[in-house]
């Protein structure tokens, strides 16, 4: 895990987060937020309701390389944000391809069953 307090410090840049509002968020002080951003790691339960608030994956906290979360940390919300440089045709396209093979699975499925009872 990288320095805690330095990716929150980041992420409220990043996001541009004001301190109190996010403490006013998580029920606890300024003061208390300003003493996490010096601690080098936090406990679990913290650290999840952080994300949540932050609306971040719990592993971004983790990755040696968060190019993946940067996208999410910066991102909307949308297909292309969370699947990184993904397009939305390509996010479809894939879409498609799990329909269709969910599609072969169901019919293998029932030739295996009209082969049982025979």
């Amino acid at each position: 895990m990288k320095h805690f307090g330095n990716q929150l410090d980041e992420l409220f840049r990043k996001k541009r987060i004001r301190q109190k509002d996010f403490a006013d968020k998580m029920g606890v002080t300024a003061v208390t937020i300003t003493k996490w951003k010096s601690q080098e790691s936090i406990d679990a339960a913290k650290l999840e309701a952080i994300s949540k608030i932050l609306n971040i994956p719990i592993s971004y906290w983790f990755d040696d390389d968060c190019q993946f979360n940067q996208s999410i940390v910066h991102g909307d919300g949308s297909a292309a944000s969370i699947y990184g440089n993904a397009t939305a045709g390509m996010i479809a396209d894939k879409d498609k391809e799990i329909e269709h093979l969910k599609l072969l699975l169901k019919e293998k499925e029932r030739t295996i069953q009209i082969l049982m009872q025979k």
